[in-house]
């Protein structure tokens, strides 16, 4: 490998954690006033897409800090901004959080609460006793 091009590539973080393929990565607006302490305040943060490729996220975080007039990218961070001379907007590209599983648990406690139920009332409705003989 060159080395001129070895020197970019032996900066860029390797990401050993979380999603690397697929429709697994969303952009995140976070906002402050400009006369805020960021360190202080905690940002407004709204979700500006989801289920996007990281190509896909990345391009749509650069066009939405482009519509500022103010607008560029920061290293360090890895994230887009722009600002409108009252507030600045942070555009982050992140792994999507997986879907919350308390609504599969509760509808998995709620499908076995049904099935005991739909027994204790086949044991109910069944005939006690002896059952006659056939006559054939």
């Amino acid at each position: 490998m060159p080395k001129d091009v070895d020197r970019f590539l032996a900066r860029a973080p390797i990401l050993e954690e979380g999603p690397s393929l697929g429709r697994v990565f969303a952009v995140v607006c976070e906002s402050w006033l400009l006369s805020e302490d960021p360190r202080a305040i905690a940002p407004r943060a709204e979700p500006v897409a989801s289920r996007r490729t990281a190509l896909e996220a990345a391009d749509l975080a650069r066009e939405a800090a482009e519509a500022f007039e103010r607008h560029g990218f920061h290293k360090p961070s890895g994230a887009w901004w722009g600002s409108d001379g009252v507030r600045l907007h942070r555009f982050a590209v992140r792994p999507a959080k997986p879907a919350p599983a308390g609504g599969l648990i509760l509808g998995s406690g709620l499908a076995a609460l049904g099935a005991v139920a739909a027994l204790a009332l086949i044991k109910a409705a069944w005939p006690r006793g002896k059952r006659p003989l056939s006559r054939a």
